[in-house]
C-alpha cells in the first residue's frame, strides 16, 4: 500500500476513519469568504474572492507581512489553501504538503512527504495543479499517480489510491472537484498517446466508483440514456468519428480544472489534445469531407479538444462539444469553463464560459450544449474563421491544416497497418504547415469572473507556429506526436479587430455579450493566473519580470507592484488572517536552472530580473 512520511505533526488529531459525506458538503457549496478550500475558490469557477478590505483606494499601501522559502525548485501551479488559521501547499515534484499557523506567520505545523515510484512517473511530468479541502481533509494527486487523502488536522494518510495505468507513463495532475461524495479527477500524457479518462474516486475510502474515457465505445465513454447533444455531430458519438481503433491512443487527457453546477448536477471539463498530433492516423485513407461553410463533416475525433458535461453521482455523460474537431495543431485545451448565469436574449441563462485555446470565445447553455451566441476571436487566429451555430461546426481554412500530400490530402499508413505482404509506402519528408494561434491563444491557468464588473480575465498569448507530421508507431510510454517544430513564424501583424500586435501577450477583460472591454500588454507573454476581489482588483504576477501586480478590474490600471524575483505559475489567493486583516498569497516559483546574463544582454532580458527560487509571499496593509 502507498504510504508516506509524516515528518512534524500538531497536537491536534483527526479521526482518520471513513467519514460518513453528506450528500454535497456545505463548506464546499458556500465557503467561507475568509479561506480559501478549492482552486477557483468556488465550485463555478470564479476564481473570484467576496473579500474588499483591500481595495483600489488603499492597495498601494500593501507591504510585505512574512515570507515562506518552500525549498523545492520547480514551477508550483497549485495555489495554497487556507482553512481557519491554517495554510496547506503542495509542491510540485516530490509532492511535499506543509501546514502552516497563521498566527505564527507560517510556522510548520506539520509537512507530509510521500514515497513516490519513481518507475511510474514521467520524464517531466506536469506539476500538482490544486489541493482541495472537505471534511476535515486534504485531497490531492501525487507525480507517480497516486492520489492521497490526509487528516487535515495531522498529515496522516486516511487513504491512497493508485490511480494511473502501469507501463503507460499516464499521470494525474489536474486538480480535480470533491462533489456528492466523490473526488473526481482526470489524467494526463496525450503527448505518449495515453486515452484521456475522468475518474471518481469515493471520498471516505478511496475506492474507485466509476471511470470514463474521452474516446472509444459508448459504454466506455458512458453515453447513456442522459446522452443527449445539442448538437448532430456530437450525437454520432465516438466511434465513428476515429479510424480503426486509433481511438485506443487518442489522448484527450483532462488534466486542468473542473467546475460544477449542483442544481443540475453536472460537473464540466475540457480535454486536451488529440493524439497523435499527425491527423492521417486518425483519418480514413483520402477522406476529408468538408461542408459549404469549412466544417469538418468526417473522422471528427470526437471528444479530445472538447467540452464534457458529465452526471457528477453516475460520470454519465450529459453532453460534449468537439471545440476544435481533429485537432491538428496540439491546442491542449484544458482550461476550466465558468458558470455564470447571463441576461441573453432578455432571459436570464444558465451559461458556461469557455476563452478557448482555439482563439474563440463560446457561451454555451450549461444545461444543454447549445451555443447561446456567434463565437467570436479574442485573439489572433488564421485556421478558423468563425462557428457555424447551426451545426456547431467550426469553419476551417483547409490551408492550414496538416497533409502529407498536398495535392491529394490521403492518409499514409505504418507498417503495422498495412495488408499482409504489402509494401510500406516511401518516407515521407514533410510538408511544412503554418497557423496562428500556434499551439493556443491561451493554456490551462485559471481565469477569473468579477460579478462586479460582468467580466471575465483571461491570460492570453499571441503566436504562431509551424510544423511538419511525421510517421511512427505507437509504443506504450514513449512520446506518440508524430510532429516536428519547423520554426516560428512571425507574430501576425494584426488582431481580428484590427489592432497592431507587437508584444506576445496580454491580461484580457471580455464581456460575454459585448466583447473585449480592454486589453493588456503583457510584455514577455502571458499565461499565468488571474485572481479578481471584491475591492474590484485582479491581482497577477508577470513571467517577464517577475513582477506581481494589481490592477483596476475596471480597466486594468495598474496600482501597485512588487518585484519577487522569480516568476510565477500559480493562482494570488486572499484571505483573512486570524487578526481580522486581509491578507493576499502568492508563490513565485521558477523551475531549476538560471539562464547567463551575459554582457552585452539586452537591459529588459528576462534573465536580469529572475533567478530560479520558489518562495510564498505575504501581504497586507500595514
Amino acid at each position: 500500500m502507498a504510504t508516506g512520511r509524516l515528518v512534524l505533526a500538531a497536537a491536534l488529531c483527526i479521526g482518520t476513519g471513513a467519514a460518513a459525506w453528506a450528500d454535497e458538503d456545505p463548506a464546499l457549496l458556500a465557503p467561507d469568504p475568509s479561506g480559501v478550500v478549492m482552486p477557483n475558490i468556488t465550485y463555478n469557477g470564479w476564481n473570484y474572492s467576496p473579500l474588499d478590505q483591500i481595495t483600489v483606494a488603499n492597495v498601494d499601501r500593501l507591504a510585505v507581512a512574512w515570507t515562506w522559502q518552500i525549498g523545492i525548485l520547480d514551477s508550483h501551479e497549485a495555489p495554497p489553501l487556507v482553512v481557519g488559521n491554517t495554510m496547506y501547499i503542495v509542491s510540485p515534484r516530490p509532492n511535499f504538503v506543509y501546514a502552516l499557523d497563521l498566527a505564527t506567520d507560517g510556522v510548520i505545523t506539520w509537512e507530509f512527504r510521500p514515497d513516490l515510484d519513481d518507475t511510474r512517473i514521467p520524464n517531466g511530468p506536469p506539476p500538482a495543479r490544486g489541493l482541495l479541502y472537505s471534511d476535515g481533509r486534504l485531497f490531492f494527486a501525487a507525480a507517480d499517480g497516486q492520489v492521497f487523502a490526509l487528516a487535515a488536522g495531522t498529515g496522516e494518510v486516511v487513504w491512497s489510491t493508485l490511480a494511473t495505468i502501469p507501463d503507460m507513463w499516464e499521470g494525474v495532475n489536474g486538480a480535480g472537484i470533491v462533489a456528492d461524495g466523490l473526488y473526481i479527477t482526470g489524467n494526463s500524457g496525450a503527448e505518449r498517446g495515453v486515452r484521456g479518462r475522468v475518474m471518481a474516486l469515493d471520498a471516505a475510502t478511496g475506492s474507485v466508483a466509476w471511470t470514463f474515457y474521452s474516446m472509444g465505445p459508448d459504454a466506455e465513454v458512458g453515453i447513456g440514456p442522459r446522452f443527449a447533444p445539442f448538437y448532430a455531430d456530437d450525437r454520432a458519438g465516438s466511434l465513428a468519428t476515429w479510424y480503426g481503433g486509433s481511438w485506443a491512443q487518442g489522448g484527450g487527457t483532462p488534466s486542468g480544472f473542473y467546475t460544477y453546477d449542483p442544481d443540475l448536477r453536472l460537473f464540466y471539463y475540457s480535454t486536451g489534445s488529440c493524439a497523435p498530433v499527425n491527423p492521417d492516423y486518425r483519418r480514413e485513407w483520402g477522406t476529408v469531407t468538408l461542408d459549404g461553410n469549412g466544417g469538418l463533416v468526417d473522422y471528427r475525433n470526437n471528444w479530445c479538444a472538447s467540452l464534457m458535461a458529465r452526471d457528477v453521482a453516475t460520470g454519465e455523460l450529459a453532453w460534449a462539444y468537439n471545440l476544435t474537431p481533429a485537432d491538428n495543431w496540439d491546442l491542449d485545451d484544458v482550461g476550466a469553463a465558468q458558470l455564470v448565469d447571463l441576461p441573453i436574449g432578455g432571459e436570464t441563462r444558465r451559461t458556461a464560459l469557455k476563452a478557448s485555446a482555439n482563439g474563440f470565445f463560446y457561451v454555451f447553455d450549461r444545461a444543454t450544449g447549445e451555443i447561446l451566441l456567434d463565437p467570436w476571436a479574442f485573439r489572433y487566429v488564421d485556421f478558423m474563421s468563425g462557428v457555424d451555430r447551426a451545426t456547431g461546426r467550426a469553419r476551417y481554412d483547409i490551408d492550414r491544416w496538416s497533409f502529407t500530400n498536398v495535392e491529394d490530402r490521403r492518409r499514409y499508413t505504418t507498417a503495422g497497418e498495412l495488408a499482409p505482404g504489402a509494401a510500406a509506402p516511401p518516407n515521407y519528408t514533410g510538408t511544412e504547415v503554418t497557423w496562428c494561434p500556434g499551439l493556443g491563444a491561451r493554456n490551462w491557468q485559471n481565469d477569473a469572473w468579477s460579478p462586479r464588473t460582468g467580466l471575465l480575465y483571461t491570460s492570453t498569448t499571441t503566436g504562431c507556429t509551424m510544423h511538419v507530421v511525421t510517421e511512427g508507431l505507437f509504443e506504450p510510454g514513449q512520446p506518440y506526436q508524430l510532429r516536428r517544430a519547423a520554426g516560428t513564424p512571425a507574430i501576425p501583424r494584426r488582431e481580428a479587430d484590427g489592432t497592431p500586435v507587437d508584444y506576445p501577450g496580454e491580461l484580457q477583460a471580455n464581456d460575454p455579450v459585448a466583447g473585449t472591454a480592454w486589453r493588456k500588454p503583457w510584455p514577455g507573454g502571458n499565461d499565468v493566473p488571474v485572481l479578481a476581489t471584491a475591492g474590484d482588483l485582479l491581482f497577477q504576477i508577470g513571467v517577464d519580470t517577475g513582477v506581481v501586480r494589481a490592477l483596476s478590474a475596471v480597466d486594468g490600471t495598474e496600482l501597485w507592484n512588487f518585484r519577487t524575483g522569480s516568476r510565477g505559475n500559480a493562482s494570488p489567493v486572499t484571505y483573512i488572517g486570524p487578526d481580522g486583516r486581509q491578507y493576499v498569497a502568492f508563490i513565485a516559483s521558477a523551475a531549476p536552472g538560471s539562464a547567463t546574463v551575459y554582457v552585452d544582454a539586452a537591459p529588459t532580458d528576462v534573465a536580469r530580473f529572475q533567478r530560479s527560487g520558489s518562495t510564498l509571499y505575504v501581504f497586507a496593509i500595514p
